[in-house]
């Protein structure tokens, strides 16, 4: 009798500790249905930050602290910039409206931010003599050497020499045959807010050359050479290229030194200025802008034109007088239409 009732009680033990266990997973149970809805509802509340316009971002000016801002949103936007500091100086390519995601593809890109204020991109035919030995890369500094034939002037007969001299110095290259410059977005935002007569040994816009070219590509003989150009001496390496043949100089990259030309006199203009301009308008002349308007003619490219030449406007010259020849035996007097001779002094 005394067995039964200790298997009894073990068995009761036994029951009341399954029971307590149920019991505990039951009362889990409730907690973890709980949670689960608010784990899922703190999923969909997560938001995105992004750049947006608080106005209108106007194509081809750079994008200023005050026309943007962070705002949220609900889904990701592929492409969307994130940070205010990755989209301030940047230039958009388009007009971005207010309220609108700024995205990286709006903003300007690839080989045109490697040019700084002031700068053209112009290509120059180039071969193996031209461009040293196709020793030059994307990068380099060069100087271009003008060479001109020598021909024959029309207006008088004489025969042009030949001339060469140095027609522009420290161009950087932007590509030399099928090798481009590499564009780093972050360092060409830096360079395009820039000054256009830096100090700029080999900087850090100088990287190797694009790795996008195949092998073939790169092995071809470079036929033309990107230069970057200040825009008032654009027209001189057009006219060189026409006129004559350029020839590259490659030069250390932190070789600053540049010609004087305040030394010699200056080629006029195809354009002549106005009549009376006032102070303001005479300097402004001096701009870039305004003298590579002004343009530049074969003579002023060989040197010949910083002799002064007739204004179109001017006033006719008098003309003067002509002088009688003088004649050995004596003079003649007109008297309407009879000559009469007199004898000589």
């Amino acid at each position: 009798m005394l067995k039964l009732t200790r298997i009894a009680a073990i068995a009761l033990i036994a029951l009341a500790l399954l029971l307590a266990v149920v019991a505990f997973m039951v009362g889990r149970k409730p907690a973890t249905t709980a949670t689960a809805p608010m784990a899922a509802s703190t999923s969909d509340a997560r938001t995105i930050t992004v750049v947006e316009a608080v106005a209108r971002l106007p194509a081809g000016e750079p994008i200023r602290a005050d026309g943007v801002r962070l705002a949220q949103r609900n889904a990701a936007e592929p492409g969307a910039s994130s940070d205010l500091a990755s989209v301030l100086g940047k230039v958009p390519v388009q007009d971005i409206a207010e309220g609108t995601t700024v995205n990286r593809s709006l903003l300007a890109q690839g080989f045109s931010l490697q040019l700084r204020p002031g700068e053209r991109a112009l290509a120059v035919p180039v071969d193996e003599l031209v461009g040293a030995g196709n020793r030059i890369l994307p990068g380099d500094f060069v100087d271009v050497f003008l060479n001109l034939r020598s021909t024959s002037n029309s207006a008088n007969g004489q025969p042009e020499l030949a001339q060469t001299r140095l027609l522009l110095s420290r161009l950087r290259v932007l590509s030399y045959g099928q090798q481009d410059i590499a564009v780093d977005p972050g360092q060409a935002s830096a360079d395009n807010g820039g000054s256009a007569k830096g100090d700029d040994p080999r900087a850090a816009d100088i990287t190797a050359s694009s790795s996008a070219s195949s092998h073939n590509d790169a092995t071809q003989p470079a036929r033309s050479a990107v230069l970057a150009v200040p825009v008032d001496e654009a027209n001189r390496l057009l006219l060189g290229a026409q006129q004559g043949k350029l020839y590259l100089a490659l030069r250390n990259p932190a070789d600053a030194g540049l010609p004087d030309v305040a030394l010699f006199p200056q080629a006029r203009g195809v354009l002549d200025p106005l009549r009376g301009l006032d102070t303001e308008q005479q300097q402004a002349l001096q701009r870039p802008e305004n003298n590579a308007y002004a343009g530049i003619d074969g003579d002023g490219l060989a040197g010949a034109s910083a002799r002064p030449r007739p204004v179109a406007d001017a006033a006719p010259r008098a003309a003067a007088p002509r002088r009688a020849a003088a004649r050995p035996a004596g003079i003649e007097i007109i008297r309407g239409d009879s000559a009469a001779p007199r004898g000589s002094l």
